[in-house]
């Protein structure tokens, strides 16, 4: 009797990895890849919790290709600072603000923030960028700063109370972080709870704070994470208003789980206004949700034409971590994508989320994407539909010949009228 594939699979187990030195890339964050016995996996002996190729989801630089300009942020990719200068001649005084990463970083590592409002404030933003490159000799990806849709401190909040997002009383930018699981080849779910993660400190326009450029810790070279070392109270703040990743703002002291760490159906209670009637949620009739869930069906669905770029296997399957902003009309974007999301973001363990074979039954609390099957059975049923209709199409036109005689004239009983 011939083994099933559950008989021959092993699951591979994560090993840990100490990431180097100078700020975790998500090739590190992604350590145990590179342990994983591929050649056992595309022979169908191994199961992997980990797609075989997927760099057009993960990193930066790539991710916009397959995400679009109607869903991703305007986007460029600079290998130096000569580039660098020239993507940003005549932006000086337009009012456009761009933030600056690595293409391969995570947790807010080397990220760098361009204000085009003056040109005092642009060039102390190309220049900090510039020097970085200089040292790390590392290429950068530019993107446009979207405006954010704002979270007000609700109403009955107080200082130091479950209202108060920190930073006094305003208005908080935030980002929404989902989880996807991409299984096989390939289905993609998305799980039903977002987090959102609100900045501990209250939104501010500026990104240029005493002549200096807001930035986070400025190269790889200098060591790992945090705020760029012996920064103003002021810088900052503003890096704590702009940055809403958790492990950053984590080191800020007004941070709170609880209230800077919260489940996405819960943030009509957080966007309620200040008047008596209470004001409308934030998401209210906003279709937050839907707009993600198309975001990642249209994302997938370039993506799986592309195997150089993303390429799923049977017996494989992955965990993601996308990240999503509004923007102040209530249109989400997609940010970025992350190999190995935190779990305790969510307040769960992975093989909660994750279950412990997903190729045999994908956990309850996922929703449906895409999935390149259904994709391949719809198109295969829609040229069956346009054969058959060739088809009809041409057998009424054989009966019409048919029907017509030598000269042109009718058939009736076998001879012609005129």
């Amino acid at each position: 009797m011939e083994e099933s594939i559950e008989d021959q699979a092993e699951i591979v187990a994560p090993k840990a990895v100490v990431p180097k030195a100078g700020g975790p890339s998500s090739h590190e964050l992604g350590h145990f890849w590179s342990s994983i016995n591929w050649k056992a996996v595309m022979a169908r002996k191994i199961v992997a919790p980990r797609m075989f190729m997927r760099s057009g989801l993960i990193r930066k630089d790539l991710l916009p290709t397959f995400a679009g300009e109607k869903d991703h942020p305007t986007t460029a990719v600079v290998e130096n600072d000569e580039e660098l200068r020239d993507f940003f001649k005549g932006e000086a005084g337009s009012g456009r603000r761009y933030v600056v990463k690595y293409s391969d970083s995570s947790n807010a590592y080397g990220m760098s923030f361009v204000d085009c409002g003056t040109q005092a404030g642009m060039d102390a933003g190309v220049m900090k960028v510039a020097k970085d490159m200089r040292v790390d000799n590392d290429k950068r990806v530019v993107q446009e700063y979207i405006e954010p849709l704002l979270i007000r401190d609700w109403k009955g909040g107080v200082k130091g109370g479950q209202g108060d997002l920190g930073g006094g009383e305003g208005l908080h930018k935030f980002h929404i972080r989902a989880l996807l699981l991409v299984v096989g080849d390939m289905d993609v779910y998305l799980f039903d709870e977002c987090r959102v993660l609100i900045a501990p400190e209250v939104y501010k326009e500026g990104l240029v704070v005493g002549g200096r450029a807001v930035g986070t810790k400025e190269s790889r070279v200098e060591g790992e994470g945090g705020s760029e070392g012996g920064v103003d109270d002021e810088v900052d703040k503003a890096l704590h208003a702009h940055v809403t990743n958790q492990s950053f703002n984590k080191l800020h002291k007004s941070y709170d789980e609880r209230k800077h760490n919260v489940a996405l159906h819960e943030c009509d209670e957080l966007g309620r206004g200040d008047n008596d009637e209470g004001g409308e949620g934030v998401f209210k009739e906003k279709g937050v949700w839907e707009q993600i869930r198309g975001i990642c069906t249209r994302l997938f669905k370039k993506l799986s034409k592309d195997k150089r770029k993303f390429m799923t296997l049977v017996n494989t399957w992955e965990l993601f971590g996308l990240d999503f902003l509004v923007d102040g009309s209530g249109k989400v974007w997609v940010l970025e994508a992350n190999p190995e999301p935190s779990m305790k973001m969510f307040g769960m363990k992975r093989i909660d989320i994750e279950g412990k074979d997903p190729l045999s039954n994908v956990p309850d609390g996922y929703v449906p994407v895409y999935s390149r099957r259904k994709e391949q059975a719809m198109e295969r049923m829609k040229a069956m539909a346009a054969e058959y209709r060739r088809e009809k199409e041409a057998a009424k036109e054989v009966r019409g010949l048919e029907e017509v005689g030598p000269t042109g004239g009718e058939r009736t009983g076998g001879e012609e009228v005129d």
